[in-house]
């Protein structure tokens, strides 16, 4: 079972690593930044770009057959892939390992420059990415990515003696059940449902608990909404900026451009910021609604579309349901907006179903090709001529860190209707 765990931590590790590589490499090519991969060179330029992002303290670059050719700032050692990790990178899947009893010296050339002495023991978590095109198969390197393994040996810690807390408290409990039974004594049987009554609320902690570690996966969730929401607004001011525009119209849209992008800055700030100090407070739809409008309405104005929001119902969410909930409305709205288009219509309303609250995105646009059904909420899946297809699965991301599910209810020629069905608390 720890073993296990341990897997399911680095693993978990590794495919966010290998999400960011792609949507850094979808960023970059919308930015016209041309990448030839094929070039060993620019693999390293690459993936240095990505470990100075997440802080990794350096990064191996090996051909497809596992040969070693690079390494980072020259003070990083050469190294060795695991036949696992290049069999998994063979197949562009990502892998993580961790090294409990590695010295400096096994890692740097020089461990003084980087503050450690030679034998200084330095614990250090692997994760081996595939090299390749985003939209294609052809595997071009493999990366080994190298970073501290204080984070994950403190959570996998922290697991460990969680499950243990859970396992005692359930044979604990178990044990007594059935001496309980055995004595067929009506008082004694009262017991046992009180007893079991103490283990579901001890059980139910112990849950409470794992679920703080599965919260930080969402991380990822909203710096890719970050990265994505500002993909628009950082195009318009590159276009006013390269176009040499400088009228009043421009310079005024331009700096509706900036307002929106330090806007989105600060409430992925503050949805973070809340997240770590662990602030709780309960939101209502109808509050929620009105940070959606707020955010909202500017971007339906600018393309003419009319903007309903309406509460029929919905219970209270938390401040992190809440803030999560606020970033997938807000992403599913600016796709039906654009859908619909100048003199269109678009409707976001709440509602409750067999005591499940839920949430409804409707656009009168054209639907959706049959196409992008098959592949929905897929990176890459996409309708826009110069769009990522990024955006419906960072929102999927986004639910399923919270319990809820996003679906695609209808799509024809009078348009598509979302729905996004949160958890029930009371389950």
């Amino acid at each position: 079972m720890e073993l296990r765990m341990r897997e399911q931590v680095l693993a978990r590790y590794a495919q966010e690593l290998y999400s960011i590589s792609l949507v850094h490499q979808v960023t970059m090519a919308e930015s016209g930044e041309i990448l030839f991969l094929e070039d060993p060179t620019e693999q390293l330029g690459f993936v240095e770009a990505i470990s100075e992002l997440t802080g990794a303290l350096g990064v191996r670059l090996y051909s497809p057959q596992g040969e070693f050719l690079i390494a980072s700032n020259g003070n990083v050692t050469e190294g060795l892939l695991l036949e696992k990790d290049l069999r998994k990178s063979a197949l562009l899947f990502p892998s993580g390992s961790l090294s409990d009893s590695a010295e400096a010296g096994e890692i740097f050339w020089e461990p003084i420059l980087e503050g450690y002495s030679e034998k200084e023991p330095m614990p250090v978590r692997e994760v081996v990415l595939p090299v390749h095109v985003a939209d294609a198969d052809e595997l071009l390197g493999v990366a080994q990515f190298l970073f501290d393994a204080s984070d994950a040996q403190h959570e996998i810690e922290e697991l460990n003696v969680i499950l243990v807390r859970q396992s005692f408290t359930i044979f604990t409990v178990g044990g007594g059940v059935i001496a309980l039974i055995l004595s067929a004594s009506f008082m004694r049987i009262n017991r046992i449902h009180r007893s079991l009554d103490r283990s579901s609320f001890a059980l139910k902690k112990a849950n409470q608990a794992l679920a703080l570690s599965a919260r930080t996966s969402a991380v990822g969730g909203v710096a890719s909404h970050l990265i994505h929401g500002l993909r628009n607004p950082l195009a318009g001011l590159r276009s006013y900026l390269d176009g040499g525009r400088v009228g009043k119209d421009e310079l005024a849209a331009a700096q509706s451009a900036a307002k929106r992008m330090e806007a989105m800055v600060d409430n992925i700030v503050r949805t973070l910021g809340e997240s770590e100090s662990g602030a709780h407070y309960e939101l209502s739809v109808e509050e929620l609604f009105e940070f959606f409008r707020s955010r909202i309405e500017p971007v339906a104005r600018d393309h003419q579309v009319k903007l309903i929001t309406e509460s029929r119902g919905g219970r209270e969410l938390d401040n992190r349901e809440g803030n999560l909930v606020l970033l997938i409305l807000e992403n599913l709205a600016q796709n039906a907006i654009e859908a619909a288009g100048g003199g269109g219509q678009v409707i976001v309303c709440s509602g409750e179903i067999d005591g499940v609250t839920t949430f409804e995105v409707i656009d009168n646009g054209s639907g959706l090709p049959e196409t992008v059904k098959k592949g929905l909420f897929q990176p890459g899946c996409t309708s826009k001529e110069l769009g990522s297809g990024l955006g419906l699965a960072i929102s999927g991301q986004l639910a399923a860190s919270i319990g809820a599910e996003l679906t695609l209810e209808k799509s024809d020629e009078n348009g598509a209707t979302f729905c996004l069905a949160l958890s029930n608390r009371n389950v």
